[in-house]
């Protein structure tokens, strides 16, 4: 009977699992992806930066185009304000004066004050004591006087230890100032308007 002839693989290089080129491939795998992850949050980060410029810019001329039409209806509606504030308003607060000057007296009386003495212009003495003497309030409880140093729309309620000043002339005044103040921002233009308010936004 012949020998059975069988290949000796002991000398084969048997490598355990787990080790030599194996892990190799994977390390590089991993340093691919991690390069083709840096770059794409990279691309992400850039894109994003771009979107939020152009955004910016965007909401910027829209800004400045808001101020700009805003400009020009208020430069077409100056003469009108103007009227309003230098016709209208002192008529209606004229004509106003007397009653809220009434008004005040009559809280002044229920408050407990007594033996008023009301300075007014010269110019407003009748009309105020007509309108004290219909509200059957005699000169024991309100005198009128007149003051010359008061201006329309002005008058002073006095009694003992107490005073309280009625003053429509300072407020239309101040509404005039206040108008003034806002036309002369939006003559500068939408740039100085828009630099203004940045300011206050820091303070």
């Amino acid at each position: 009977m012949s020998a059975l002839s069988l290949e000796d693989f002991g000398s084969a290089d048997v490598r355990p699992a787990g080790s030599g080129a194996a892990p190799q491939s994977i390390d590089r795998f991993d340093d691919g992806y991690n390069a083709g992850w840096d770059d794409a949050m990279a691309q992400v980060e850039a894109t994003q930066m771009r979107v939020g410029d152009r955004l910016a810019e965007r909401l910027e001329t829209l800004e400045l185009g808001r101020r700009a039409a805003m400009a020009e209806s208020l430069g077409a509606l100056e003469p009108a304000l103007r009227d309003i504030f230098d016709r209208l308003l002192p008529r209606t607060a004229g004509r106003a004066f007397l009653p809220l000057l009434m008004e005040e007296i009559g809280a002044v009386l229920a408050a407990g004050g007594n033996a008023l003495n009301i300075l007014v212009t010269p110019e407003e003495v009748p009309a105020l004591t007509r309108l004290l003497e219909r509200a059957e309030i005699g000169p024991d409880r309100a005198t009128v006087r007149a003051e010359p140093a008061l201006s329309m729309s002005q008058a002073l309620i006095r009694w003992p230890g107490q005073e309280r000043r009625l003053d429509l002339e300072g407020v239309l005044g101040a509404l005039d100032d206040a108008l003034e103040t806002f036309l002369a921002t939006m003559d500068r233009g939408p740039e100085a308007a828009a630099a203004d308010d940045d300011k206050t936004a820091q303070l």
